[in-house]
């Protein structure tokens, strides 16, 4: 079993990391996904790259198992 400290540790890591975005052909760290992910989804910005991501779903998914 891991303490909650190594499990912050693993999460800020985590969101760290780096991985090429498909929407908008570029690099992003997976905190700036899970970010734009949730604004768009959550505000309706239909216009954005995130609308309704797949990528970005499967991001925050595997995010939050840890």
């Amino acid at each position: 079993m891991q303490d909650v400290g190594t499990r912050r540790k693993r999460k800020a890591l985590q969101a760290a990391a780096e991985f090429y975005c498909k929407n908008r052909r570029r690099k992003l760290i997976a905190g700036k996904c899970l970010e734009d992910y949730m604004n768009a989804n959550a505000l309706e910005r239909k216009r954005s790259a995130c609308w309704r991501c797949f990528q970005g779903k499967k991001t925050r998914q595997e995010f939050s198992e840890g």
